[in-house]
């Protein structure tokens, strides 16, 4: 790597810390039980806030796309940090559930979404000819961020309150995203003419930007989008649901719930493991083989997974479930990424973080069908083994789609 690759390389990295940070919004279940414990709150009432939180997350993204052409990125990573920061310490001294859900739902997984949005459009614009690679490696460390700082969290949770806890993240946050404020910057004018300069023709080179408006008007965006609502339902269906899920396995085996939890968690970290890495993995396909290796390759995994995890609830294998278990991490996590990469690889650079902010509006529709279906085919039968059998055909039918999707110019 040149001096020149050197130097916008640190852009990537620098994003790849941020969004490392920005992962924590998959923590939630870490603070459920001691909030749980405070104030006598069902998992139900609790869990509506991790729905919450991915809900306006996607406004934060959508309100940065929108102002983003009239701020610097300093200002606005600067307002992320005090947006994060303050909504933790508020939620520290909040005493009902409708504060949490504000606090924490709302006003912290806003400010996630708008600082998630601005530094990607900040980072990507340096690597116009490898969106698949910058926007994977970026969201590699989103998708890993709730493994890594988890334990980190837990210690601060075992030596203070969850409030005094959610106060330490808040002033984290403040120096962390004002750090950011001054690292990132996007190109200059004549670099930016050099690095278009960098671009070669290929299946995921747009040579047109599309506006927002523009990019929702074309057929290749909405299959688009519903190939990502059914790859994503699976994903977040899984994730709210793993610990259970290999729970029941496990003890299915003659193990007892407290055995079983212990080691389901370490299957849970397997998913968050790939679903990190897959991000990385899928973006460096997407810009080697084109998009339509890209999305073949994801719905197989996530056909794969739901068809493991189906076979492990029916046989008792704990092994196979933890196959599953990742292989549904590499489908959720290179998800992510190519939604990165349509957005600039199909629809241009220059409007990228509105785009993007657009596309990931599938997540809400995703939030409520992918842990609702799960859960409804749990409680109806009392195992989530026809669950994973459902999920199999929604698999599939993603698999299917993944051959109608084609760029505009196509």
């Amino acid at each position: 790597m040149g001096s020149s690759g050197i130097h916008r390389f640190r852009y990537v990295a620098t994003a790849f810390v941020t969004l490392l940070f920005m992962g924590l919004i998959y923590a939630w279940s870490l603070f459920v039980e001691p909030i749980e414990a405070d104030f006598g709150w069902d998992r139900t009432q609790t869990s509506l806030n991790f729905t919450l939180s991915m809900i306006f997350f996607s406004v934060g993204m959508l309100a940065a796309g929108a102002i983003e052409r009239r701020f610097s990125t300093k200002v606005l990573m600067i307002a992320t940090g005090i947006i994060i920061g303050g909504g933790f310490v508020a939620a520290s001294l909040v005493s009902t559930l409708m504060g949490i859900y504000l606090t924490y739902g709302v006003v912290v997984s806003f400010g996630v979404g708008v600082g998630t949005d601005v530094v990607m459009a900040a980072a990507l614009k340096w690597y116009p000819d490898k969106q698949g690679f910058a926007s994977g490696g970026m969201l590699m460390g989103f998708g890993m961020g709730a493994m890594l700082l988890s334990p980190p969290v837990t210690m601060l949770l075992s030596a203070f309150t969850w409030r005094m806890t959610f106060v330490i993240l808040g002033v984290v946050f403040v120096v962390v995203m004002v750090a950011v404020a001054f690292l990132m910057h996007v190109p200059p004018a004549d670099v930016a003419v050099a690095l278009q300069a960098k671009v070669k023709a290929s299946s995921a080179a747009s040579t047109r930007d599309y506006t927002a408006s523009q990019m929702v008007r074309t057929k290749a965006f909405w299959l688009f989008f519903a190939w990502l609502i059914l790859v994503t339902s699976g994903g977040l269906g899984l994730i709210s649901q793993a610990v259970p899920a290999a729970q029941e396995v496990l003890v299915s085996t003659g193990m007892t719930p407290d055995e079983a939890v212990m080691l389901a968690t370490v299957a849970m970290g397997g998913v968050s493991l790939c679903n990190g890495f897959g991000r990385l993995l899928n973006g460096i396909v997407w810009d080697k083989f084109g998009y339509r290796f890209s999305l073949t390759w994801v719905s197989v995994c996530f056909a794969a997974s739901m068809g493991l995890c189906g076979i492990a609830m029916t046989f008792g294998s704990f092994p196979l479930i933890v196959v599953g278990f990742m292989l549904l991490g590499l489908a959720y996590g290179g998800n992510m990424s190519s939604m990165a990469a349509m957005s600039s690889g199909f629809f241009g650079t220059k409007h990228f973080g509105m785009n993007y902010a657009v596309a990931t509006l599938q997540m809400i529709p995703a939030a409520f069908i992918g842990p609702m279906l799960l859960a409804s085919f749990q409680q109806g039968s009392g195992s989530y083994t026809s669950a994973f059998w459902a999920f199999l055909a929604i698999a599939i039918g993603a698999f299917a789609l993944s051959f109608l999707v084609k760029k505009p110019q196509d």
